[in-house]
């Protein structure tokens, strides 16, 4: 197990974590934990021996752990120590579950209640973020609520096959288009449900994840879908602290809820309304393709549809002469005279 944690980019994850959630006296606390005699040697000036910042002696402890072979029980004790005390004071990590999502990446998994590693295999290395995340600890996420618009009604007038065959066809789709960007299905009621993204630019996968399932779908009615009419989506996004749990049931979450709100009364369909925290999470040339649609329960939200697509960006007046007939010279002779039109995709 050492010779698998001993990865650059592992190491440099543990040393980021301590670092950034101790100081140095804790951190010799901490060697002194696995070696009694651990200090860190540093030079002198008149007031005494100098102190390493903090980052520079996490890199101090974790080389000697990695050279008497202690790197797993180093992980195992921060793991545990998390919403414990050390030394009089209640550690809670910011940056755990990051280093566990790494680890996880090159093949090694940490089980929270069992206290051990365990090898995943190469189909399971993609990372699974919710085995990293720990019951009743407060975490950032993103959250889209998906609606299929009347599926309902659109099924009281087909074959029960035919419904079953299409609606299982578009939850695969979008369930394939949310692992893309790291999302989890934590509800689904057959005509929607609720799709939970964390980690590193949360918000804007949760976006991308919603621009993406929503392109797709021209495609999916075309090939896929057994109803008469086309089928089409809704979807409202929100962010925020949540207090999470194993068993998404218990969840309580005003997030949630105001996906939810802001998919069923401010989204058209085939659209997608973002809140006014996701929408600070975007940069700039994210944000161009949202427009400022209105207030609910006093927050800003904002509005993207496929119709609106081009003309938020700067290039929409050039987009549209190639794409207007009047554009083309009345004396145009054959096609391979006529201005070619830019492709976009």
């Amino acid at each position: 197990m050492e010779k698998k944690l001993d990865k650059p980019e592992i190491t440099h994850r543990l040393i980021e974590l301590l670092g950034d959630n101790f100081s140095y006296e804790e951190i010799i606390i901490i060697g002194r934990r696995f070696h009694p005699d651990f200090e860190i040697k540093t030079a002198e000036n008149q007031y005494g021996r100098l102190r390493l910042p903090p980052h520079a002696a996490s890199e101090h402890l974790v080389n000697s752990l990695r050279n008497s072979g202690e790197i797993s029980e180093l992980l195992r004790f921060l793991i545990d120590l998390d919403c414990h005390s050390l030394n009089g004071r209640e550690i809670r990590f910011c940056g755990l579950e990051d280093l566990l999502v790494v680890m996880r990446q090159f093949g090694i998994g940490y089980d929270l209640k069992k206290r051990e590693f365990f090898l995943v295999s190469e189909r399971e290395c993609a990372p699974k973020w919710e085995e990293c995340l720990q019951e009743n600890k407060e975490y950032d996420f993103a959250y889209v609520s998906v609606d299929i618009v009347k599926s309902s009604e659109m099924a009281l007038h087909e074959d029960i096959k035919l419904v079953e065959r299409t609606v299982n066809a578009l939850f695969d789709m979008i369930r394939i288009s949310a692992i893309q960007y790291g999302g989890s299905i934590w509800s689904w009621q057959g005509d929607g449900g609720i799709i939970a993204f964390w980690g590193p630019q949360f918000a804007t996968f949760s976006v991308y994840f919603s621009m993406e399932a929503l392109g797709l779908l021209p495609l999916f009615n075309l090939k896929e879908n057994a109803f008469k009419n086309d089928v089409t989506l809704r979807f409202g996004v929100d962010s925020g602290k949540t207090l999470y749990r194993n068993d998404k049931g218990n969840i309580i979450s005003p997030n949630i809820n105001f996906a939810a709100h802001l998919e069923k009364k401010c989204t058209e369909i085939n659209s997608i309304t973002i809140s006014d925290r996701v929408y600070d999470e975007l940069n700039e040339k994210q944000r161009t393709y949202f427009r400022e649609s209105g207030e609910l329960e006093n927050r800003n939200y904002f509005s993207f549809s496929p119709t609106n697509f081009y003309s938020s960006s700067a290039k929409a007046d050039e987009i549209g002469k190639h794409h207007d007939r009047s554009a083309v010279p009345k004396d145009a002779g054959d096609d391979n005279e006529r201005p070619k039109r830019k492709r976009f995709f």
